[in-house]
């Protein structure tokens, strides 16, 4: 390849032998396996030739990379969708272009069923699976873990939005799972599911956008497959026929997006929902295999950390975690909106700590209703 490279940057994890390389945004499925000695290369490839690298690497190791190796290495970056040709861009746009009409269901048949009749089925299975009763909430917290491993969380928030009166609209807050351009994001589209496409509230969407520092209609493609969004939605839209949707994601915490919101909500009032879950813990992330000591740390931390939410004290709540040892996955969502959740009196309805049996790890997820 002729000229200077321009690489994406890339999802990696680490698996046995060298690491996986993939499209943060999924566009490209295919993933590109690498040693150690290719991840080196990496850095010194963006924004020069490959003679450029060879001599990058000669001048730091005393090692002649043939040019051979290095061509074939732009090409499986280029296959990836990892280095940024005029191919992979236009196929980039291409896929921008279409969530910027709609954000079509990813998870219908898999974590949710698409037809409409199943769909209802399968949320009042899941009301069935929390045998309490819900109590009128003006926040809800909610996990956005799949709904098969903890029914009981989900249910939970079903009693919740029983005995809520539906709202005009519902600012839907989840966890970006995938690289955001600014703190926070928003997609002002249809998001489709089983129960019909819910629209975006334009007005709030303007609103909230010219009162914060920075672009919130960025990075497009960080929605095509976050399921901390589409996961909450299908309950919330089978219980909500009618309301719209200021969906956001938050990247990383500033307590801009919670002064915003405390101002939109009153020229635009609706139901909050923090699309958040808990605990991380176990081989899958980085831990020794789940035990009774691991568990019992993870329950703690969860705990903790939703009663002192349920006070109203979010600050507390994030001094509790320190260093976050569990990786708890809410804490920029609360972080974010902590202007939002201060002072605010809650109670927590559900929680558990779900064990995923083939990797012996476990994730939290709980329930919490202001």
């Amino acid at each position: 390849m002729e000229g200077r490279l321009r690489l994406r940057q890339p999802q990696i994890t680490p698996v046995e032998g060298g690491f996986l390389l993939t499209d943060p945004y999924g566009v490209y499925e295919k993933p590109l396996a690498l040693t150690e000695g290719g991840l080196f290369l990496l850095p010194l490839m963006e924004g020069r030739t490959l003679e450029e690298v060879q001599e990058e690497v000669f001048k730091a190791h005393g090692v002649l990379v043939p040019r051979k190796e290095l061509e074939e290495l732009v090409k499986a970056l280029e296959e990836a969708g990892l280095l940024l040709t005029e191919k992979v861009q236009e196929r980039l746009r291409e896929e921008e272009a279409k969530l910027k009409r709609e954000r079509p269901m990813r998870l219908a048949g898999l974590s949710y069923p698409q037809g409409e009749k199943e769909a209802r089925a399968f949320l009042e299975a899941f009301r069935a699976a929390y045998p309490g009763e819900g109590k009128e909430a003006e926040v809800l917290l909610l996990p956005h873990l799949e709904p098969a491993r903890i029914p009981e969380a989900y249910g939970a928030a079903l009693a919740v939005l029983e005995r809520t009166r539906e709202p005009e609209r519902i600012y839907l807050v989840g966890v970006a799972h995938r690289p955001l351009e600014a703190k926070a994001a928003a997609l002002p589209v249809p998001f489709h599911t089983p129960f019909g496409p819910m629209e975006p509230d334009l007005p709030a969407l303007q609103a909230l956008d010219a009162l914060l520092p920075y672009e919130l209609f960025n990075t497009p493609l960080a929605f095509r497959e976050e399921h901390s969004l589409e996961l909450p939605l299908f309950f919330l839209k089978g219980r909500y026929p009618k309301a719209r949707l200021v969906p956001l994601l938050v990247g990383r915490r500033g307590p801009e997006l919670g002064e915003a919101l405390r101002v939109v909500l009153k020229d635009h009032p609706g139901l909050v929902v923090l699309a958040v879950d808990l605990s991380h813990v176990g081989p899958r992330f980085g831990d020794e295999p789940l035990s009774r000591p691991l568990a019992e740390e993870a329950r703690r931390r969860d705990l903790g950390f939703l009663e002192r939410l349920a006070q109203g004290e979010p600050e507390a709540a994030l001094a509790f975690l320190g260093e976050n040892p569990t990786r708890i996955d809410a804490t920029e969502v609360v972080g974010s909106l902590a202007p939002l959740l201060r002072g605010r009196r809650g109670e927590v309805l559900a929680h558990r700590l779900d064990l995923e049996a083939p990797t012996l790890s476990a994730v939290g997820a709980g329930t919490l209703a202001f």
